[in-house]
Formats: C-alpha cells, sequence, structure tokens
C-alpha cells in the first residue's frame, strides 16, 4: 500500500498561508484546526503519534474566535517531539517507563512559541530515547514512512517528520544531535534544521547529550523555519520576503551570482543512484543561478571528529538524563528506565554508556578532538572562502522498516546508523548549523534531501540562502 500526500485545503498550508487566511478571516480557528485533525488517523496508523488532546485544541481554537488575538503563531498547532516539556501532558522520550512522566511547566522553547500563540497539545513518536535513526520504536511502534508504510521514516525525530509531511500539523519542534531532525525531513520531503549549538534554549528537554543536542524545527518552507528559529532564539520574527523571480536565462546574472559553494567531495562518493541522479540536478540548477562550485576538503574535520562525536555521547547521556530526571520531579530513576527500554539497540547503547560514563580521560580527549575539528571545519571553509557547503543530507532513501543494524547500498550491506548519518553527523558533533530541504524525488518517487551546511554563528546567512535555494529547487 502507498500513501499519498498530495493534499489540498488548510492541511496543505504551510504556517504562512495560515496566518494570512486566519487574519483575513476566510476560515475560523476551529474550521482551521477540524480541517487538520482529519488528518490524526492516517498519522495515527503510521506510528507518527504518542500523545494527543484533540479536544484541548479545540476548546483553545474556540476561545480564539471569540476574542481577537494576534501572534506570529496565533491558532498554529504545532508537533512537539516527545523529549521536549509541554505542561500538562508526559515526557516519555518514547519510552514506556517514562509513560506517566507528567511534566507541571514547559521548556523555555515551548514557553517562546506558546507566548506566540501556537497550539502545543500533540507529542510525535520518535526512536526510542532518540537513539537511533530509524524509529524503529520497541516501546511504542515504529513510525512509518508517509509514501510506503513499508519503509522507516527516519530518525530520530520520525514520527515529527511524518506529522508534517501528511498534514497534520504545518510543523514541529524536533531535535537533532546527529542529523535527527535532518534525516526524517529528508526522506519524508519536508525542512529540517539544526541550528548553532546554544542558539535555542535546552533546559526542559530530555537529553542524550549536552555538548551536542539542540532543538531542530521541521516545516513545510525554509519561510516557516526562519520564523520558528527567530522565537526560538528569542528574536523578533523577521517579515517574510518579497516573492522572487528566479527565472534564469543569458541576459543577466542569476540570484545566486557571485556566491560559492563547497561542494565536500567526501560526501558525495558512494551514493544510490536515485540520489546521485537528484543531487546532481540540483547542482546544476544552482551552478545556473550564477553559483561558483568548488571543492572543500572537510575530510581532516570529519577524521578527528567521528571518534570523538560517540565517546562524548556515551560519556554525558546517563548524568544528563540522571539530572533530567532529578529536575523534573516525577521520581523516576535510572534503573527504572533502563528496565523498561523496549528497542534492542538502545539497550546496546545504554550499556556502553554505563561503560563510557567513567571514562573521563577519554572524554577530555574527545572534547579536545572535537574543538580540533571545528577549527579544521572552519578553516577549511574560509581557504575556499565558500558561504556555506552543498551536499546530499543522506547518501540514501528510505529503507525498510527493521533493517536497524545494515541497509543495503550499491550491492552491498552497510552500518544503518553509519551510513544514515555519514554527511549530517560532523555538524551535529562540532555543533554548525544546517538545514535539509526537498531537492526532488527519485525515479521510484522517493524524496532525497539537499543539506546547506555552514560555519558557527551564520544561522542568519545560511537560512536567507536556503530560502533561495529552496526557489529554484522548486522550480526545477
Amino acid at each position: 500500500m502507498t500513501l499519498s500526500t498530495d493534499l489540498s485545503g488548510p492541511c496543505s498550508w504551510d504556517i504562512r498561508t495560515s496566518r494570512e487566511e486566519l487574519s483575513a478571516g476566510r476560515i475560523s480557528h476551529a474550521e482551521h484546526l477540524d480541517a487538520l485533525l482529519e488528518r490524526l488517523p492516517q498519522a495515527q496508523r503510521l506510528g507518527a503519534v504518542i500523545t494527543v488532546d484533540p479536544e484541548l485544541a479545540r476548546a483553545f481554537a474556540h476561545a480564539l474566535d471569540r476574542r481577537q488575538t494576534r501572534g506570529p503563531l496565533t491558532g498554529i498547532p504545532l508537533g512537539v517531539k516527545d523529549i521536549v516539556d509541554v505542561a500538562g501532558f508526559p515526557t516519555t522520550g518514547g519510552t514506556r517507563a517514562l509513560e506517566g512522566n507528567v511534566v507541571d511547566r514547559d521548556a523555555p522553547a515551548v514557553r517562546r512559541l506558546r507566548e506566540a500563540g501556537a497550539l502545543l497539545t500533540l507529542k510525535t513518536n520518535l526512536h526510542e530515547l532518540s537513539f537511533g535513526i530509524t524509529s524503529n520504536n520497541g516501546s511504542f511502534g515504529p513510525v512509518h514512512h508517509p509514501l510506503d508504510p513499508a519503509l522507516a521514516a527516519g530518525g530520530s525525530s520520525g514520527g515529527s517528520a511524518v506529522a508534517v509531511a501528511v498534514g497534520l500539523v504545518p510543523a514541529a519542534v524536533a531535535a537533532d544531535t546527529g542529523g535527527s531532525s535532518r534525516i526524517p525531513a529528508a526522506l519524508c520531503g519536508i525542512v529540517g534544521f539544526r541550528p548553532t549549538l546554544g542558539r535555542y534554549p535546552s533546559s526542559g528537554v530530555l537529553p542524550i547529550a549536552h555538548s551536542r543536542d539542540t532543538i531542530g524545527p521541521m516545516a513545510r518552507t525554509v519561510d516557516d523555519v526562519v520564523l520558528l528559529d527567530a522565537l526560538l532564539a528569542g528574536e523578533h520574527p523577521r517579515g517574510a520576503p518579497r516573492a522572487r523571480h528566479l527565472e534564469v536565462d543569458d541576459e543577466g546574472p542569476g540570484p545566486l551570482h557571485g556566491l560559492r559553494l563547497g561542494v565536500p567531495e567526501l560526501f558525495v562518493r558512494d551514493l544510490e543512484p536515485g540520489v546521485d541522479t537528484v543531487f546532481g540536478a540540483a547542482l546544476r540548477a544552482l551552478e545556473a543561478a550564477g553559483a561558483e562550485l568548488v571543492e572543500v576538503d572537510v575530510g581532516p574535520a570529519r577524521d578527528h571528529a567521528a571518534p570523538a562525536g560517540m565517546a562524548i555521547v556515551l560519556h554525558e547521556f546517563l548524568p544528563d538524563l540522571e539530572a533530567y530526571l532529578a529536575d523534573g520531579g516525577g521520581g523516576h530513576s535510572l534503573t527504572e528506565v533502563r528496565r523498561g527500554i523496549g528497542s534492542p539497540d538502545v539497550r546496546r547503547i545504554w550499556e556502553l554508556a554505563e561503560v563510557f560514563r567513567a571514562a573521563e580521560d577519554e572524554y577530555r580527549s574527545a572534547q579536545r578532538e572535537r574543538q580540533l575539528a571545528l577549527r579544521l571545519y572552519t578553516g577549511a571553509l574560509e581557504a575556499q572562502g565558500v558561504t556555506a557547503l552543498v551536499q546530499p543530507t543522506c547518501p540514501l532513501t528510505a529503507r525498510p522498516l527493521g533493517d536497524d543494524e545494515t541497509v543495503e547500498l550499491n550491492g552491498r550491506r552497510v552500518s544503518t546508523f553509519e551510513t544514515f548519518t555519514r554527511h549530517s553527523d560532523l555538524a551535529g558533533i562540532i555543533g554548525t548549523p544546517g538545514i535539509s530541504l526537498p531537492a526532488g524525488r527519485t525515479a521510484a518517487g522517493l524524496p532525497v534531501g539537499l543539506e546547506l551546511a555552514a560555519g558557527p554563528g551564520s544561522d542568519a546567512v545560511l537560512l536567507d540562502l536556503a530560502r533561495t535555494v529552496e526557489a529554484l529547487l522548486r522550480e526545477q
């Protein structure tokens, strides 16, 4: 069975369109919400939802219809990955031991969105405790791909990606440690963003590792990610840009004229043929729009970052989780959580973390390697004078559910985790921003993501570039 996400009406709108329709009075908040909730059964069948309260959402929507309230997200429902605290809802982390972990306060990031008017009554499914990239959750069930339920949606924020892709919500508050927002966004055909580490508040979020974790918004469009980014960062939202005419011809410079973009040779090797085809077409579109593409060698940075990244995670995970559980006041212990894990791959990672928790020397060495990798990365970009890197978000498209250990790529079996994170993990280790955009579909109809990645603190520049690239890719 194949599912279609060719939607019409409010369930296909992005945040910007919904705000325009609601503000003009062409649809009420209650009507808008009900149209979106028509997608709830589909999202539930796909395993995207852990907790939802439609009646509470309807009560909020009816209240908005009775009074004049104007905020940048007024009446807009958002999905929230079930590691982020939302007052009155459990934060389960996708594991059964925390099913009753009802929290009494919003995470600071959620509070900022609520103050902007968002409706927050939906918690989305994920890879258990965020420790994986398939969202094949052994406790709450797997998240199925929105186009073919026999495939995995990616992870760890798979439920958030599916909720957006099927039109249940226009955007979601997910998270990204090594690609957890960008990977499922790429596989499901939406936009996923990882900001510079520390750009958003991180408390009130069930952690993997504080040196790597960040909230990562997901949406249908870059414009909506720009809005969410500003709100999450505590900034005043920038106005929507004027529509650009991006016709490319020989009469004048294209919209990317004078811009240098780096292509990391390391990340264009050994691609699935369909990914290679779509990515190649994207590069030609960028060149036609005036961009100069140059090779950038990020291999030295990757060589130092790769072994450091997992050592940091395994050392920080248990102390960070223990601190989160103590602060939440639910009385849960690490022993209880470990006992309730339903996913075999997550149990194995927990066992490794118990060993690495005491590895102080290895941890300090890993942090030094991480800083060296960051210097090598920024140096490589500066040496070539590039604004950003452009690369496939993943070297392959969605694979069958159950391929948790290995997947097929170019005629051989390769590690599922290492292959899907091959391109995205570097930014997750060194704390730099990256955004995955829909680049097109393979001949088999599966989405391919294109990632733009840049240096630390360049979030605004990266998002502005992503707006233009998104428009170019849509015109292909």
